[in-house]
């Protein structure tokens, strides 16, 4: 087997959501399959790392309405996430 793929993934990566993954601030809001694109690593170690992202059109077309709304009203951006390299897979091209 290769190297995690967290090791690989940096500004710039495009990437998907593991399956079973929920947003941290909202845990009843599946983003399982959401994709889009990595802004920023934070953390030195690999198992420490988090991961600043930008979700693409596509993603951003099929969030719930509730997510939306509810990241509005906590004055959250729902174009954005955070989260730790084991929730995410890289994407090729």
């Amino acid at each position: 087997m290769g190297k995690k793929a967290s090791s690989t993934i940096k500004a710039g990566s495009n990437i998907q959501v593991k399956e079973g993954i929920c947003v941290p601030e909202f845990p009843e809001i599946s983003c399982e399959g959401w994709t889009g694109m990595v802004v920023e690593v934070r953390g030195k170690k690999v198992s420490e790392r988090t991961y600043i992202l930008e979700w693409d059109d596509e993603t951003e077309q099929k969030m719930p309405a509730a997510y939306k709304s509810q990241c509005e009203e906590q004055g959250l951006f729902f174009k954005m996430a955070c989260l730790p390299g084991d929730a995410l897979t890289l994407l090729e091209g």
